[in-house]
């Protein structure tokens, strides 16, 4: 067996032994989600995997936008003094291998089926209908703490996934918070307004650990209460309006305070190679090749899809720009797509394909757009979605593929295999080229 093909038979065994039977289940009447049962399921599954969270340094990164970029540079930064760092980030866009980073690359194929076939004699007893939390999604996070410990790493670096107080995430062992800035986003889970957002976020911070925040305003009110009742230190960082600015100042500050901890400094020059390295597939990711300038960019809110429009428009295109877009069926909303009115020529909608997750009907994101002022089309098909784009763009046009992380991580693969990511460990495979026409490598 080849160990690509390792890789695809433990995603598999994720797939259908968590997934599609978690999905499949018929709750009991009267079940009502709980989020602290759910926080004390994880804390038993972590239990029962010999708590592979303990005794490795954590830096928790939360926040609306940015985490995944601040939580990168901050990986870096600590690399660059001579520290072996895991990296969890989240959601992956075509490998799972992609979240789990140790020292820079992802873990290899065989690590991670390894890994799967340690926590699937703990996940899959959970699959049952009274089972309070994401089964899949307490295994995943499982998987990347136990990797962590068998690299034996100095510290991690874990991005939350959604919210923090009753993240799945939130067990790790908090040496720094940070919260990089509070928007409206998961407003289902969350809440519907900006307080009940911060109050989620703010979950991060740990008593006697110090919390980093770019937030501002009444976002900012609420972290600095939930820091003062625990006991955090709150670093509160400036706000100069550009997002990537703030990120990798609120970044410098984190990376600064676990390196203390550690006893390592961190330099200006670590800081600066940090942030000059920080680079993640699919934000304002400029795909290789002739014809049109194809951009990738997962923003699924608001304030994510205003900075993309904003980026994508700093080409220097002369063509027809054409935006494709997709969402996940709990990320559509009218107020989402205001940032995208009267700025392209051309709007195709279409649907993310993603095990186990429903997409929004193409036919009601082009409802939405149609709100804003577009005649759009609407092709289900991404792959056709994006052909069709090409095509209006021209050679000297430009295409935005935006709306959803799967959406872009699903067509990432015209460019970029999901088989080379995989046994390369790398989001930019050796052997191909970039616009610029220099080789990409590691």
């Amino acid at each position: 067996m080849t160990p690509y093909q390792r890789y695809l038979n433990a995603q598999q065994e994720i797939n259908e032994g968590l997934i599609r039977m978690g999905i499949s289940m018929d709750r009991p009447q009267g079940y009502v989600r709980d989020p602290q049962r759910r926080m004390d399921e994880m804390r038993n599954f972590l239990e029962c995997c010999d708590n592979p969270q303990q005794n490795i340094p954590a830096v928790h990164v939360a926040g609306t936008s940015g985490k995944g970029s601040v939580s990168a540079a901050i990986a870096g930064m600590l690399r660059g003094a001579g520290l072996k760092v895991g990296l969890h980030v989240t959601p992956y866009l075509q490998s799972a291998t992609e979240k789990i980073w140790i020292d820079g690359s992802f873990v290899s194929a065989q690590q991670f089926h390894d890994l799967v076939s340690w926590v699937m004699p703990v996940a899959a007893p959970r699959v049952r209908p009274e089972t309070p939390a994401s089964i899949h999604g307490m295994a995943s996070v499982a998987i990347a703490l136990e990797g962590f410990r068998r690299a034996e790493v100095d510290v991690m670096v874990f991005e939350a996934g959604c919210g923090a107080r009753f993240d799945l995430t939130s067990f790790v062992e908090t040496s720094v918070a940070v919260i990089t800035n509070v928007g409206l986003d998961h407003v289902v889970s969350l809440g519907p307004d900006i307080e009940q957002i911060a109050w989620h976020k703010a979950g991060v911070a740990r008593r006697g650990a110090p919390l980093v925040t770019g937030a501002t305003g009444i976002a900012l009110d609420v972290i600095r209460q939930e820091a003062n009742s625990v006991g955090a230190a709150l670093v509160e960082m400036p706000h100069t309006g550009n997002a990537r600015t703030d990120n990798m100042s609120v970044a410098s500050e984190a990376a600064g305070l676990m390196g203390e901890l550690l006893n390592v400094k961190i330099t200006p020059r670590m800081i600066e190679e940090g942030a000059q390295h920080v680079r993640l597939a699919g934000r304002t990711e400029v795909m290789p090749g002739d014809g049109p300038k194809v951009i990738l960019d997962g923003a699924h809110n608001e304030e994510k899809l205003a900075v993309a429009v904003e980026q994508a428009f700093e080409t220097d295109v002369t063509g027809q720009k054409v935006l494709v877009i997709g969402f996940l069926g709990t990320k559509a909303s009218p107020n989402i797509v205001r940032p995208l009115a009267h700025r392209f020529d051309h709007v195709i909608a279409t649907e993310p394909r993603v095990y186990g997750k429903t997409p929004c009907p193409a036919a009601d994101t082009a409802r939405l757009m149609e709100n804003v002022g577009y005649t759009p089309r609407a092709e289900p098909d991404p792959d056709k979605a994006v052909e069709r784009a090409l095509d209006l763009a021209g050679s000297d046009g430009m295409v935005l593929v935006t709306g959803s992380f799967y959406l872009v991580g699903d067509l990432r693969s015209r460019w970029f295999s999901q088989e080379s990511v995989v046994l390369q460990r790398t989001s930019w495979p050796l052997g191909v080229e970039d616009q610029s026409g220099q080789r990409l490598s590691k």
